[in-house]
């Protein structure tokens, strides 16, 4: 039997409270960085939308969905994802500008039995760049009813496959496949590394 078609889902309602403002449109080597991630899943050619302010992203020229409960984070996120695709969905921080199309594909490439496909490194395992299939759904729900919000706790619930050190890494030429910038220190590393390159 065929797998369910995976759709891309952009995560760009955070609130960005450590940026200080919205850092889905900061400007890191002439693109926003929202624009490097959604340029990084175009080659998979996949269906793709955004999780977010309709307004402030319909210039971009994708589906744009807010969420159905604001200010929950990512769990969030991934519900509003997951019931707006009605199938899988490969969820991506907007603010992972370093992701390239190749590991995304390899993700794809390990899809299994497993409820989601998630990577883990020295810092913990990474939600925000990672496949959900859509069974997932159920205990989402669950831990939202709950109050549980933690993406981490999420993932302790669901028979997820990880992706160890040694699988990802190399498609990790830079050091900075999961950099995300949450704060303008981390940002202006970004940056210098752009320059640098």
């Amino acid at each position: 039997m065929e797998p369910e078609p995976v759709h891309i889902a952009i995560l760009a309602g955070g609130q960005s409270k450590r940026m200080g403002h919205n850092k889905a449109l900061m400007r890191l080597g002439g693109k926003t960085l929202i624009e490097h991630v959604l340029n990084t899943a175009a080659p998979l050619s996949l269906p793709t939308f955004i999780i977010g302010e309709t307004e402030t992203y319909t210039h971009l020229g994708l589906p744009v969905h807010p969420d159905h409960h604001p200010d929950l984070g990512p769990i969030g996120g991934l519900y509003t994802a997951l019931v707006t695709a009605l199938c899988p969905v490969l969820l991506l921080a907007c603010d992972q500008p370093f992701l390239t199309p190749q590991f995304l594909h390899y993700i794809l490439s390990r899809r299994g039995d497993h409820q989601a496909l998630v990577p883990h490194t020295d810092e913990g395992s990474q939600p925000l760049c990672a496949l959900y299939e859509s069974t997932c759904l159920g205990a989402v729900e669950s831990a939202i009813a709950a109050k549980s919000l933690s993406m981490r706790s999420l993932l302790r619930k669901l028979d997820s496959l990880t992706i160890s050190t040694g699988d990802w890494q190399p498609y990790d030429e830079q050091g900075l496949l999961f950099a995300n910038l949450n704060t303008p220190e981390e940002f202006e590393h970004a940056q210098r590394r752009c320059e640098s390159s």
